[in-house]
């Protein structure tokens, strides 16, 4: 399908298809941001330094943001930091959270970022201690789905 669409937009640049055509064909056409329902589910994913995160976001624009490290790293023992989420927002595509620590020893975050297509690219960062990290979270029954699919053709692959 993209190699079709960059083929009609070049033979329209070039001349040879009227631009009308790409009306027509649906074409030119810009993608629609998500509606907040469609945000609302879990997602997971991981930090760029591979510490794991769960966003369970509710449909009242609440819910819970947890990040645990690996368990192979020595922070992996200040387990899991679980935060309310207070507020959460989508303007467009730009996605915001408003988190409440659930205990006095976690830090303030802060995470913000945009959804891209079937992904929320994001950034984490502490608001006293001024670091930061990328984010990508996927809807957690998308990556199930595909997780059993590929290991159960996998498994077919290695009966023969």
């Amino acid at each position: 399908m993209r190699f079709r669409a960059l083929v009609l937009v070049v033979v329209a640049l070039l001349g040879v298809l009227p631009f009308g055509e790409l009306d027509a064909l649906g074409l030119d056409k810009k993608a629609t941001p998500p509606k907040p329902e469609e945000l609302t589910g879990a997602w997971i994913g991981f930090w760029e330094d591979g510490e794991f995160t769960r966003l369970d976001l509710r449909p009242d624009s609440t819910g819970f943001c947890a990040f645990v490290a690996p368990v192979e790293s020595i922070t992996h023992n200040y387990g899991v930091q679980v935060y309310r989420i207070t507020r959460w927002t989508l303007d467009g595509w730009a996605f915001v959270l408003a988190l409440t620590p659930t205990e006095s020893r976690l830090e303030n975050v802060y995470v913000r970022g945009r959804v891209t297509g079937y992904a929320l690219e994001l950034e984490v960062g502490g608001t006293d201690r001024k670091w930061k990290q990328k984010l990508v979270l996927n809807k957690e029954s998308r990556i199930q789905a595909s997780n059993l699919e590929t290991k159960s053709k996998i498994d077919e692959a290695q009966k023969k």
